[in-house]
């Protein structure tokens, strides 16, 4: 398979970049080949480009309505354990830079966990979403048992998972998977990249590791952790010249240093 061509990518200004998910005729269903191009194009991104925000979105309607079917039907516990997607989805979790999902129609078990893979997301009013491996014979297994308890709590993530079911975009926005929701996700989307991209690109990517510790350390050693890059970022140019627009009341110009 030519994954390349089931990634459409757009370069915005500001550093701004779109990923839009190209499977329509599969619902933008992911597939090995594809979730390890999501990670390398981000990584190339960030790389090549400095790139500063990065929307992931899904092309004609649906953003992701789960992992390709056709692929799991044929797996084996030995290429499950082995499989590509592990590490993929490690290296989009953990990219330094922050990741919006732009969700309309489907955002379904693999879909939704690329969702919970990006630092928050907006949805269309209509858009659905759900864990629905039960339903198959399996479990979520990219992060579905683990990140959206985190996120919801235990006994909602609970009965999403064990019943499989079909949760709407309200519920979504009370429960906290979706910070809004809005008719034109997409430019929503950009609009708040763009607030992103204006600010000082080192400092947000450390504070997404401090955010990122919140959840996966202790509370002292994440305090702690907190303030040493807190201090680190005392000492930076973007901290001087922060400081002195504010003072002279003008636009920051940040280079990272």
């Amino acid at each position: 398979m030519q994954h390349q061509q089931f990634l459409k990518v757009e370069s915005l200004e500001n550093n701004i970049f779109t990923l839009g998910i190209n499977r329509p005729e599969r619902k933008n269903a992911l597939n090995t080949a594809l979730v390890v191009h999501i990670a390398d194009t981000i990584e190339q991104l960030i790389s090549d480009h400095t790139a500063k925000a990065i929307i992931i979105y899904g092309l004609q309607g649906n953003f992701a309505a789960g992992a390709d079917i056709d692929e799991i039907a044929t797996l084996s516990p030995k290429q499950a354990l082995l499989d590509a997607r592990v590490a993929a989805w490690m290296r989009i979790r953990q990219c330094s830079i922050p990741l919006i999902a732009a969700v309309e129609g489907y955002c379904l078990g693999g879909g939704m966990e690329l969702l919970l893979s990006c630092d928050f997301a907006i949805a269309d009013k209509n858009a659905k979403f759900g864990l629905p491996e039960v339903k198959l014979g399996i479990m979520p297994g990219a992060g579905g048992t683990q990140i959206l308890p985190r996120l919801i709590g235990k006994n909602r993530a609970a009965r999403m998972i064990y019943t499989g079911e079909i949760m709407s975009a309200s519920t979504m926005a009370e429960w906290g998977v979706v910070t809004e929701l809005c008719d034109d996700v997409l430019e929503q989307a950009k609009s708040i990249a763009t607030k992103i991209a204006r600010n000082a690109p080192f400092a947000i990517s450390q504070a997404k590791r401090s955010l990122n510790n919140s959840v996966e350390m202790g509370l002292e050693a994440a305090m702690n952790y907190e303030r040493q890059v807190f201090s680190l970022l005392a000492s930076t140019e973007d901290k001087k010249e922060g400081i002195a627009a504010f003072k002279q009341k003008r636009h920051a110009v940040f280079t990272g240093q």
